[in-house]
């Protein structure tokens, strides 16, 4: 019998990638199968996520400045959806966790769509934008504080 697939999704910030690295060390220990997807900083990881099968996709923030950054990052968004859609679907993952970063947007949004697993982990006690954004959409969050703040208007 084929081991269940787990797939990380993170972006390519350390802020992201240390949890993600330390998860995958912990599953691979298990013996749990491993992919990872990320945008087009993360093909460069070590450790444990630097021998995971890793996949890139677009992504792009929608806090860019003007009508015209903000329509490039939701085009760019919409593109990485569909792709990680074709991708999650050919890996047919168990769950999809997610560890904020613009990579992990459109990666949980498709496994939404597929109706996979979404675990959403939040490292901060402030969640990331990404995290916000996904948190009403996602079966599960994993957090280190009881309940995470909300930012301080400026």
């Amino acid at each position: 019998m084929k081991q269940p697939l787990v797939v990380l999704a993170a972006g390519g910030t350390g802020g992201h990638v240390f949890p993600a690295e330390a998860l995958a060390a912990g599953l691979r220990e298990r013996d749990v199968r491993l992919a990872l997807v990320t945008d087009r900083r993360g093909g460069t990881f070590g450790g444990t996520l630097g021998s995971v099968e890793t996949y890139q996709i677009r992504a792009a923030t929608l806090a860019a400045k003007g009508p015209v950054g903000r329509l490039t990052g939701l085009r760019e968004l919409a593109r990485g959806v569909v792709q990680a859609w074709r991708l999650l679907r050919r890996l047919t993952p168990r769950v999809v966790v997610g560890f904020g970063g613009y990579a992990s947007v459109p990666t949980m949004l498709a496994a939404r769509v597929i109706r996979c697993g979404t675990l959403l982990h939040e490292q901060n006690a402030v969640p990331g934008p990404a995290n916000r954004l996904l948190a009403r959409w996602v079966d599960r969050i994993a957090t280190s504080f009881p309940r995470p703040g909300r930012r301080r208007p400026d």
